[in-house]
């Protein structure tokens, strides 16, 4: 039986346990900020497409760092879901999910029938400087 998963658009403040799926888009560099805590920032989207902000702070960017990775699914629960401050909202009533020592972040299964593409460094792809063929046609 397929789990249960709450959509990102359905999730508040006042939202205590849940379990939704999600896939990093974006996941930004660990900052500084004056007089608080470092953090890192990332967009996480579901499967209808909604978008919602996610933060690490601390401990926590080490500790995820090897779990989170961009472009990847994974089934996330328990997080802590809080209001964005007005002055970093885009649009009002946002909220933005804090990844803890309370979350749990699983990888969601891999779909068989939608492989992960496999890249090489373009380093490691033999190269004759003076055969280049394009299209099937030698130059």
């Amino acid at each position: 039986m397929k789990p249960k998963y709450k959509p990102l658009k359905e999730l508040n403040d006042k939202t205590l346990k849940y379990k939704t799926k999600v896939k990093v888009k974006f996941k930004g560099s660990p900052q500084q900020s004056p007089n608080k805590p470092r953090y890192q920032q990332l967009l996480l989207k579901d499967d209808e497409g909604f978008i919602i902000k996610g933060v690490l702070f601390d401990s926590d960017i080490e500790k995820y760092a090897e779990a989170l990775e961009c472009n990847r699914e994974y089934e996330l629960s328990n997080a802590m879901i809080n209001v964005v401050l007005p002055q970093h909202a885009s649009r009002s009533n946002e909220y933005s999910i804090v990844i803890n020592s309370q979350a749990q972040i699983n990888p969601s299964p891999i779909n068989v029938t939608d492989p992960v593409p496999q890249y090489q460094p373009l380093a490691a792809i033999p190269c004759d400087p003076f055969n280049i063929e394009l299209f099937g046609k030698s130059l």
